[in-house]
């Protein structure tokens, strides 16, 4: 034995670099959600100009949401929105709040992908009882949620996205 560390530990300097490899894979493999299977962050080409009049997206059947967690690593998921007075209005079910939701309930900026494109918003509650009707018959329209929910359709929630 000749004490020397390099004698009792064999160096392999590729195991790093192999390391760090297989980590941009799986970030840059699993970063984008896809049905219902949450992802991280989300690619497009960032949108500058603002939007007037969200319209386009009313044929678009499913977007995706980009939230800001506690932790620091984005939270991204497919989420249904519809189009009411050129705003857009995004929206949840279930008995709980889904991960997404709670992340806006600390920091209301998201980012949306649209069609390969990203927006910058800000997402906050509905809470006028004449607007959440409206996107309520909207999304009933758009989704079919006879076909989707049969007879036991949940209650949602709507958040309404806004540029920033």
């Amino acid at each position: 034995m000749t004490g020397k560390f390099t004698d009792r530990v064999p160096m392999n300097s590729s195991k790093p670099l192999a390391t760090l490899v297989l980590i941009g894979l799986v970030l840059s493999l699993g970063c984008q959600p896809e049905d219902v299977q949450p992802g991280l962050w989300l690619d497009g080409d960032l949108v500058q100009e603002r939007i007037a009049d969200w319209q386009f997206c009313s044929a678009v059947e499913e977007i995706f949401i980009e939230t800001r967690t506690w932790y620091g690593i984005p939270h991204s998921t497919t989420i249904w929105s519809v189009v009411q007075g050129g705003d857009l209005y995004i929206g949840s079910y279930g008995e709980e709040k889904k991960t997404w939701e709670r992340n806006i309930a600390a920091d209301s900026n998201a980012r949306l992908r649209i069609s390969g494109r990203l927006y910058e918003v800000e997402v906050t509650p509905v809470a006028n009882p004449a607007i959440i009707a409206l996107v309520n018959e909207s999304y009933h329209q758009k989704y079919d949620m006879d076909e989707v929910f049969g007879n036991e359709i949940p209650e949602w929630w709507f958040y309404q996205a806004t540029q920033r």
